[in-house]
């Protein structure tokens, strides 16, 4: 099963929107696809899949990663398979990002010494803070009616994902590395979009609603 397989609807192709827009997908959208560049695409044959460092301890990278999620302050994560980067995004410094190697992250101690705690409704609840502050401070004069209106609604209506749901989510990682021909080179999810993130190394990529994803996974895969 190639990523270009995968279902063709829903795919946003309206005209002067974006893939994904500052509110996330569309509300009757779970998923949006772009193809990526066709010398990627068509040379993946000639291109034989290498084994790389994270391969062997993908298991515990996704665990790490999906306890990170859970009880940290991490509200987004990024897996690079093939070159082994783990970039998280945190509560405490939203501003930023760190970039951690796969082999580290599964060491004994390592998580503990660089990621904090935090219950994960208080994560949410702390997400959901920072976004009303920001919406409703000064820099709301320069926001446009319509901006106004789609941002407060959305802010209004966002529900956290589920914190049940993210084990599942994040293995469903490891069963698209597994695929053979056109398999997962990189992926991430972001807890404060609801979104998942997956790119193959034919150059596609998919746009998931979070809580879909592994739905999404089962019915693409063999």
């Amino acid at each position: 099963m190639t990523p270009d397989a995968f279902p063709s609807e829903p795919v946003v192709c309206l005209l002067h929107e974006p893939f994904v827009g500052a509110f996330g997908l569309p509300v009757d959208v779970p998923f949006v696809s772009i193809k990526g560049d066709p010398s990627l695409r068509e040379t993946v044959p000639l291109r034989p899949r290498q084994p790389s460092r994270i391969d062997p301890i993908a298991g515990e990278v996704l665990d790490v990663c999906a306890a990170l999620l859970r009880d940290t302050g991490v509200y987004a994560i990024y897996v690079g398979f093939n070159s082994s980067e783990v970039r998280t995004e945190s509560v405490f410094n939203p501003f930023a990002y760190e970039v951690h190697d796969a082999e580290d992250l599964v060491k004994p101690g390592y998580a503990a010494r660089h990621f904090v705690a935090v219950p994960y409704g208080e994560k949410m609840r702390t997400v959901a803070w920072v976004r009303a502050m920001i919406q409703n401070g000064p820099l709301r004069a320069y926001l446009p009616a319509h901006w106004l209106k789609l941002m407060d609604e959305n802010r209004d209506g966002w529900q956290p994902l589920e914190q049940t749901r993210i084990d599942a989510i994040v293995q469903s990682f490891n069963v698209l590395r597994g695929i053979e021909g056109y398999y997962l080179r990189n992926a991430a999810i972001s807890l404060s979009e609801g979104l998942v993130r997956a790119s193959y190394n034919c150059d596609g990529t998919y746009f998931v609603r979070a809580e879909r994803f592994p739905e999404f996974v089962r019915d693409n895969t063999p």
